[in-house]
């Protein structure tokens, strides 16, 4: 697409992203600006009702000008409270959009209406500037709706002046300061939301940054904790863990037990299937662990065939109970992987604390490797338990 054109379709689609935000805008802003317009009235009315006319057009204009700021007053005062009420209510899209509207419209019409009432005495349109850069100001326009916007404000106003105003050289002379009051406020509309468009553009832009940062400091805390393989905790998450275990089982005088897990002939099922089959058997294995500990449990990978298991709140007769569950499941359910006829058997070394017993992790993990020593002499597939020293 050229550069000079516009893709209108990209522009509506990024307009209608941004409408919660721009309703959310608006609210906070007339909840903000509409208390300020009642007393303003308020002082007009006094100043205006001090005043003595001294001619019919200056009573008519004084009659219009007293008529117009009550209107405001009691217009803006309800406002006000609509305002208030709709800040704590997000769910009333709808109501809040016609309170929007309805103050933007009111407001341009009350500028537009107090220029043409000016006319009878002055050819003053200050009121018609101050409505319509306030309007651009305060609230926010898509591009479409403030177009919209400031041609019936225009529109409006000239029909208005040519009611009041009979000089011909004044009255286009503010028809034209009047399609510039307009232009203005139409241009400070477009400004305004350009700038709400880039702002919440980048806003957005920074949030997804943020949120892919986090995704990938998750990752990478995932992954220095975890196995990438098996999707169990590696060596040095494990360790951590077990030295935590340690201190509160000594604290609280509970036992513990260690198990040392180690398949049987692994380099063999390598060797003869090829290394992704005993990738899927790594994973087999992991599986079949994780559904049988417990949640107060603590499971890792250490490496290659090796797994260990943290049993807490656990005395050694529990543990070989455990143990030798684990060891039959393995057996019986890992005859086949991936259709081969792998019978894939563990060894299981398992060390222990009793309630009150004082241990460090390097003599229970000693233990556990001694009884998976023994384990696997006395022909694999089976568990041994040793005592730490």
């Amino acid at each position: 697409m050229p550069a000079w054109r516009i893709d209108w379709r990209a522009l509506i689609e990024k307009n209608r992203a941004f409408a919660p935000q721009l309703l959310e805008q608006n609210i906070r802003r007339l909840r903000l600006a509409a208390p300020w317009i009642p007393p303003l009235n308020l002082m007009h009315l006094w100043l205006f009702w001090l005043r003595q006319p001294e001619s019919v057009n200056e009573a008519l204009w004084r009659q219009g000008v007293l008529a117009a700021h009550a209107g405001m007053l009691v217009f803006y005062a309800v406002l006000a409270l609509v305002a208030w009420y709709l800040a704590r209510r997000p769910e009333l899209v709808r109501l809040r959009q016609l309170s929007v509207s309805v103050a933007v419209i009111g407001t341009l019409g009350f500028a537009a209406l107090l220029s043409a009432i000016d006319q009878l005495v002055t050819s003053n349109i200050t009121p018609l500037l101050i409505g319509c850069t306030l309007v651009a100001l305060v609230f926010l326009h898509r591009p479409l709706s403030a177009l919209w916007l400031f041609s019936l404000t225009l529109a409006l106003f000239l029909f208005g002046i040519q009611q009041t105003q009979s000089v011909p050289d004044v009255l286009l002379s503010n028809q034209v300061n009047g399609l510039s009051s307009c232009a203005i406020g139409l241009l400070l509309a477009w400004l305004q939301w350009r700038n709400f468009i880039q702002i919440n553009t980048q806003k957005q832009r920074l949030q997804a940054q943020a949120k892919l940062l986090e995704e990938q400091n998750y990752t990478l805390s995932y992954l220095a904790e975890h196995d990438p393989l098996s999707g169990l905790l590696n060596r040095r998450a494990f360790n951590h863990i077990v030295e935590r275990e340690l201190l509160r089982c000594q604290r609280t005088q509970q036992p513990l037990c260690l198990l040392l897990l180690d398949l049987d002939h692994f380099k063999a099922i390598n060797d003869r299937f090829g290394h992704p089959l005993g990738d899927a058997v790594i994973k087999r294995m992991a599986t079949l662990l994780s559904s049988q500990v417990r949640g107060l449990d603590s499971l890792a990978r250490l490496g290659g065939e090796e797994f260990m298991l943290l049993l807490s709140d656990c005395d050694r007769e529990q543990g070989l109970q455990i143990a030798e569950k684990l060891r039959q499941l393995i057996e019986s359910q890992l005859q086949v992987v991936d259709g081969k006829a792998v019978a894939v058997t563990v060894s299981i070394g398992m060390s222990y604390l009793d309630a009150g017993q004082l241990s460090s992790y390097e003599s229970l993990y000693v233990a556990s490797d001694r009884a998976l020593y023994s384990a696997k002499q006395e022909g694999r597939n089976r568990v041994k338990m040793a005592a730490p020293s």
